[in-house]
């Protein structure tokens, strides 16, 4: 098994918690906004981030080019909500940063939420519509709560994509089964991917047959140090017939392949919170899940996590 640890060099020196905030790397052409500036030498140019030596040259001048998010770029870059970023003088065209996301949270939002016997997926639309997710117990009808997006517009139909996000930990979890947090899957039961913490301190990534493979797949990763309280940035990328592939916290776990020969039916559903709660002492469990982005492309470029 892979293994990997959540305390990563980047952490202040001490902190307080043993999960940290991950600082990633500020690649070309991810999104960009007042929120989320670009790092030097890169500037934000049409929402993107990109320096001087990674334009295109060839195209038209960007002053005819639209900025992202609804604004429109005059010699400079714009924020998702059209205010301008002032990048300077700008003598390339509209950036082709590629793929980009169908969906992200703070952006998009959710359609509904699922919700057993007192239990809560909070939506706070005040911080990127972060979700705090709680359940009751390790009973049956009192251990789900999670934010569903079930837009097909939003959702991928090409049976790959890429996603990232966090979690954060309020506690260290007690568990005896899995505790699924992030689900794509298509009604009733079709699960093209799900991302679980173990009992036995490991991530569990898995998807059912006729989805993303002909067959079941499932990879267990060990957690180094065990689950703890704290934050913990997830990526996956999978196309059907090809492979999936798993980061942690910035560090490449693995890679599967995806056997397939059939077509099957694309996702209709995301859901982000607890999907299920098997509790060694049946008390009360809670997570917080925010920032997260879907793509219907394995490629897609998808911006850093706050």
């Amino acid at each position: 098994m892979a293994s990997v640890s959540t305390r990563l060099g980047w952490c202040a020196v001490g902190a307080l918690l043993t999960g940290c905030f991950v600082d990633l790397d500020d690649r070309p052409g991810r999104a960009c906004d007042e929120a989320s500036p670009c790092r030097e030498p890169r500037r934000c140019i049409a929402g993107a981030c990109f320096a001087d030596d990674e334009l295109d040259a060839g195209r038209p001048d960007a002053s005819t080019g639209g900025g992202a998010g609804g604004g429109s770029a005059t010699g400079g870059g714009t924020t998702a909500g059209g205010t301008a970023v002032d990048a300077g003088p700008i003598d390339a065209g509209p950036i082709d940063a590629g793929p980009q996301p169908l969906w992200q949270q703070r952006l998009h939002g959710f359609t509904d939420v699922t919700q057993d016997t007192g239990c809560t997926a909070t939506i706070d639309p005040s911080r990127g519509n972060l979700v705090v997710a709680s359940v009751m117990s390790s009973r049956d009808n009192e251990d789900t709560a999670s934010a569903n997006m079930l837009s097909t517009q939003r959702l991928p139909t090409r049976l790959e994509g890429r996603v990232r996000g966090r979690l954060t930990l309020g506690g260290t979890p007690r568990l005896a089964g899995n505790a699924p947090f992030a689900e794509l899957g298509a009604q009733p039961d079709r699960v093209h991917l799900q991302l679980a913490i173990s009992p036995s301190n490991e991530l569990v990534v898995s998807s059912m047959p006729m989805t993303v493979a002909d067959n079941a797949v499932s990879t267990r990763y060990a957690i180094d140090g065990g689950w703890q309280r704290g934050d913990y940035l997830f990526e996956v990328r999978w196309r059907r017939g090809a492979s999936r592939t798993v980061w942690l916290n910035g560090q490449q776990l693995g890679e599967v392949a995806l056997p397939s020969t059939t077509v099957m039916a694309p996702p209709d559903r995301f859901r982000l919170g607890l999907m299920r709660l098997d509790g060694v002492d049946g008390g009360p469990f809670s997570v917080t899940v925010n920032s997260w982005q879907l793509a219907e492309d394995a490629d897609a470029v998808l911006g850093d996590v706050p």
